[in-house]
C-alpha cells in the first residue's frame, strides 16, 4: 500500500488558518498557550486593518506559497512604522516562519492521522545546522508511535522560528533503516550543551521545548486518534479567571439599576411546535444574519444554531422545545448587541486534547415582579468568524436558572471593557 504524505497538505493547513480568530495583543496574551493555536495576534499590532493585512498575507503564503520576501513587501508599511527593520527584522521573520510552520505541521498531522494504519510511527527530524537549538537537536532521529504521549509535548514547532518536522514511517521502513521505537520519554531529563567554539560539553540544560510550545498544535486543532467528526464533550480549560477576578458581582447580586426591564409579553409562548418557532426566527432575522455585538465585533446568527446536531446530513432535530430556547427568539438581537457581559472561553475535549474558542453572551433582565432572569448566547469560531451555536433563557423547573448562567462566566472578559 502506498500513501503519499508529501507535499505540504495545503488544504488542511489552509483550513487550520481559516479557522483562526483575530485578537488584539492584550486579549491574545491572556489566553492559554493551547488556545493561542486557535487565535491570531501580534504584540504591537492592535486588532483592526493592520492585523487583518498581516493575517491575509499569511493566508496567501499558505494558499499560494508566496515567499517570505513577498510577505515582507506586502506588509512593509506596517513593519516599518514599528521599526521592525534592519537588526529588528527578526520580529518579521518570527511572525512569518512560526505561523507558517505551525500551519504546515498542523496540516501534516491531519494527514498523518488519516493514514495512521499504514504509517504508525513518527520520527523527529531536526535540521541540525548551526541554528538548531541543542534541545531540539537532542530529539533528532527519535521514533515514537504516532499516538504516544511524547508528541503531546514535542510535536513541532517547539519554539519561535523552529524548523523541526516529523517523518512518517511504516514498520517495514523501520526494519530496513535499522530504527527502534523509543521505550522511554526523555522529556525534562538533563543534557549537556557543547560550547559552540571549543566543542567542550559544559552547560547542563533540561530537555524541554521552548516556553509556550510544550503542546501538540495538530491535536489542539484536529483532536486525537479517534473519529474526525467533532463529537467531543468540551469543558472550559482549567484555571480560567471568573467574575471575582474582574471584581464583578454574582448575577444574583447585580444592582437592580443595572438590570434592564423585561416586558414578558415579548417572549414567545411555550409548547408550540418546531414550525412555529422556525417561522418566528425567520420572520425576524432570516435564516442567517450578521450582527455587531456589544464589543463591536461581527457575529453570525443562524437558524442552524437551534439544531441539536449541526453535522451536515444529520437528521433534523430542533432545540426549540428545550426550556427557554424557543421563547427567547425575540430577545436574541438584544442579547448580542447589548449584553451584560461577553466572555471568551477556551474549551478542551479532555479525551482528544482538541481546543476550541467559545464566546458567551450573558444578558440580564428584571421582570415586573422584580425577579431577575438571564439570557445566554454561545458562539464558536467557524472559518475565523464567530457563529451562533445556541441561545436561550436558562430555566429550571419552570423558573429562571441564574446558577447555570453563572457557571458560564469564565475566561477573558471582553465586554464591558475595564
Amino acid at each position: 500500500m502506498t500513501v503519499a504524505l508529501d507535499p505540504l497538505p495545503m488544504e488542511a493547513a489552509a483550513e487550520f488558518w481559516r479557522n483562526k480568530v483575530q485578537l488584539g495583543p492584550a486579549e491574545f496574551a491572556k489566553i492559554a498557550d493551547e488556545a493561542k493555536i486557535r487565535a491570531f495576534g501580534i504584540s504591537g499590532i492592535a486588532k483592526g486593518d493592520e492585523l487583518a493585512t498581516v493575517f491575509n498575507s499569511l493566508q496567501a503564503a499558505i494558499d499560494k506559497g508566496i515567499s517570505y520576501g513577498e510577505f515582507k513587501k506586502e506588509c512593509a508599511g506596517i513593519f516599518e512604522r514599528r521599526g521592525w527593520t534592519g537588526k529588528r527584522e527578526w520580529r518579521v521573520q518570527n511572525i512569518f516562519r512560526t505561523n507558517i510552520q505551525t500551519a504546515y505541521n498542523s496540516g501534516r498531522y491531519k494527514t498523518q492521522k488519516e493514514n495512521a494504519e499504514a504509517f504508525p510511527y513518527l520520527q523527529y527530524n531536526a535540521v541540525n545546522d548551526r541554528r538548531t537549538r541543542p534541545t531540539h537537536a537532542a530529539m533528532d532521529g527519535k521514533v515514537f508511535p504516532l499516538d504516544h504521549p511524547f508528541w503531546d509535548t514535542w510535536y513541532p514547532p517547539n519554539g519561535y522560528r523552529c524548523r523541526c518536522s516529523t517523518l512518517s514511517l511504516t514498520g517495514r521502513q523501520m526494519e530496513r533503516m535499522g530504527l527502534k521505537v523509543e521505550t522511554s520519554d526523555p522529556t525534562d531529563s538533563p543534557i549537556e550543551i557543547p560550547n559552540q567554539v571549543t566543542g567542550a560539553k559544559m552547560t547542563v540544560q533540561q530537555l524541554l521545548p521552548d516556553s509556550g510550545f510544550d503542546h501538540h498544535p495538530g491535536k489542539v486543532v484536529w483532536g486525537g486518534m479517534g473519529e474526525w467528526r467533532d463529537r467531543g464533550i468540551y469543558q472550559a480549560m482549567d484555571g480560567l479567571p471568573g467574575p471575582a477576578d474582574y471584581r464583578r458581582r454574582t448575577l444574583a447580586n447585580v444592582q437592580p439599576a443595572k438590570v434592564s426591564d423585561l416586558d414578558e409579553s415579548a417572549l414567545l409562548p411555550t409548547g408550540r411546535d418546531d414550525a412555529f418557532y422556525k417561522s418566528e426566527f425567520v420572520q425576524r432575522y432570516g435564516e442567517e444574519t450578521v450582527l455587531r455585538d456589544g464589543a463591536g465585533e461581527p457575529v453570525i446568527m443562524t437558524l442552524r444554531s437551534f439544531l441539536v446536531d449541526k453535522t451536515p446530513g444529520a437528521a433534523e432535530a430542533w432545540k426549540f422545545a428545550k426550556g427557554g430556547h424557543g421563547e427567547a427568539i425575540p430577545l436574541l438581537q438584544e442579547m448580542i448587541e447589548t449584553p451584560y457581559e461577553i466572555w471568551l472561553t477556551p474549551q478542551q475535549d479532555r479525551q482528544t486534547g482538541r481546543v476550541r474558542l467559545s464566546k458567551r453572551y450573558v444578558s440580564l433582565w428584571k421582570t415586573e415582579d422584580k425577579k431577575t432572569i438571564a439570557g445566554l448566547a454561545v458562539f464558536e469560531v467557524v472559518d475565523g468568524v464567530f457563529q451562533g451555536v445556541t441561545a436561550f433563557i436558562p430555566m429550571k423547573k419552570g423558573g429562571a436558572d441564574l446558577t447555570y448562567a453563572e457557571r458560564q462566566r469564565l475566561g477573558l472578559l471582553l465586554y464591558p471593557k475595564r
